[in-house]
Order: structure tokens, then C-alpha cells, then sequence
């Protein structure tokens, strides 16, 4: 299980560079987020965090977070009274562009909490769990950026992208390379679809990381469905990033 062999070697690589540091009670706790994971544990039984971001665009180096959702999901279930949902001041203007894909007007931002703040708090609600979205290079990116400034290392949690272990459980074999040229290389949309998912409140971070849950629930039950259902069985047909 290569996958989670090279994040334990990351994570060992991590704990060297951390050693004799005086770490945050929260740092701390993120460096130990992979001890207790192993390829044979049944991966229902394993507790995830479902996350999504909104943005003011989709660059890397130029935009900047304005909200952040996500919902917990324990033993298969999403914990529905276990949430995580902030508006983000992002410290700069939100074009018209993104203002009409996430409704998020300037004026709703003006007292909402900073990047650093936000994030402090989602580190602590993520905890050691393991940490999905779906397309999650580009949430997870914002993510590692507050980490790297605040603690000096990325996010040490496995991470799962929802996107990539659909493409190869959710759709029978016959339509997978079809399901490969779908537009947006399988969009939340066209995913959540194929479900009979109707997702609420469409690119808000709120109603995406909750329909990523609901199509994850759906991948929990293909990967037990086909085999024993473990987490080295998960990391064979998707990628941790």
C-alpha cells in the first residue's frame, strides 16, 4: 500500500524536522494524525472530515478564501449536528465573477473572521481524522498555506480525493472510460446525479461538502460491496494527496 507508506515516510521526514521545537497544543496533535491508521482497518469504521472551500477566484497565488464548510462522517454516518461553517474575511475585494457563482457579497465578510482564524478552528474540528473533498488539491492548497505559515509543515491528516476513488468504484466498469470524459472530468454535479443526490445550495461550501458526504457514504458502500472494505482497499482505487 504505497500510498500510505510514502505519508508515514512524509509524516517521519515532519517529526525529525519538529524535533525539540516547542510545537502548539494543535501542531501537536496534527503530527499524529496517521499513528493510528492501518491498511487493514475496516474503512466504515474510520472517521473522516468532509471539507469545501468557496474562493474570490481559482488561482493559487492570487485568491483568497471566503468560506469554509465541513461535516464529519463517523462510522459511514455524516454527523449532521457535528458541523463546521465559517464566511472567511479574505483581506481583499471579491470580483462580480465569483460573487455570482457564491452569492458571497463583500458586505458579508466585513466583520467575518480572518484566514488564520478560521483555519486555527478547522484544524482543531479536523483533528486526526482523515480529511476529504472532492477535486481536494485545490481546497487543500489554502489549507497548507495557513499550516506552513502558522506551524512550518502541511497538513500531516491523510487525505482523500472523492473525485478521483469515483472515477474507478462508482461507475461500472463498462462506463468508466466514458465517466473519464465527462465534463469538468466528472463535476460535482454530474457525480451527484448519477446518485439521484440533489445537491442544496450549489457552491456554497456548506451544500458542496455536504453532497461530497453523501456521494462519500455512497464510495464507503461500493469499496465494502466489492471486497473486504478496508482502508488499504480505499487507497487502492483513489490517491491520497
Amino acid at each position: 500500500m504505497p500510498s500510505l507508506l510514502l505519508a508515514r515516510w512524509r509524516n517521519s521526514l515532519v517529526k525529525i524536522r519538529c524535533r525539540g521545537r516547542k510545537l502548539h497544543p494543535l501542531a501537536y496533535t496534527n503530527l499524529k494524525a496517521l499513528d493510528r491508521l492501518g491498511g487493514r482497518q475496516n474503512a466504515r469504521g474510520l472517521r473522516y472530515v468532509i471539507f469545501d472551500l468557496e474562493t474570490t477566484g481559482l488561482s493559487l497565488n492570487h485568491d483568497r478564501v471566503v468560506s469554509a464548510a465541513a461535516y464529519r462522517v463517523v462510522d459511514g454516518r455524516i454527523a449532521i449536528g457535528d458541523v463546521f461553517s465559517s464566511l472567511v474575511n479574505p483581506g481583499r475585494d471579491i470580483p462580480s465573477s465569483a460573487v455570482k457563482i457564491h452569492g458571497i457579497m463583500p458586505s458579508m465578510v466585513d466583520d467575518a473572521p480572518s484566514f488564520a482564524e478560521v483555519f486555527e478552528k478547522f484544524i482543531d474540528y479536523l483533528g486526526t481524522d482523515i480529511l476529504v473533498g472532492y477535486h481536494v488539491r485545490f481546497d487543500l492548497h489554502f489549507l497548507n498555506v495557513y499550516m506552513r505559515q502558522t506551524h512550518g509543515f502541511a497538513v500531516q491528516n491523510l487525505v482523500l480525493d472523492a473525485q478521483s476513488i469515483c472515477r474507478k468504484v462508482c461507475f461500472p466498469p463498462h462506463l468508466r472510460s466514458y465517466a473519464g470524459r465527462l465534463k469538468g472530468n466528472q463535476d460535482l454535479d454530474t457525480v451527484a446525479k448519477h446518485f439521484g443526490i440533489e445537491i442544496q445550495e450549489r457552491h456554497t461550501a456548506l451544500g458542496d461538502a455536504l453532497a461530497t458526504a453523501m456521494i462519500f457514504q455512497r464510495i464507503l458502500t461500493e469499496i465494502e460491496n466489492s471486497g473486504p472494505g478496508r482502508l488499504k482497499n480505499l487507497l487502492a482505487v483513489g490517491r491520497n494527496v
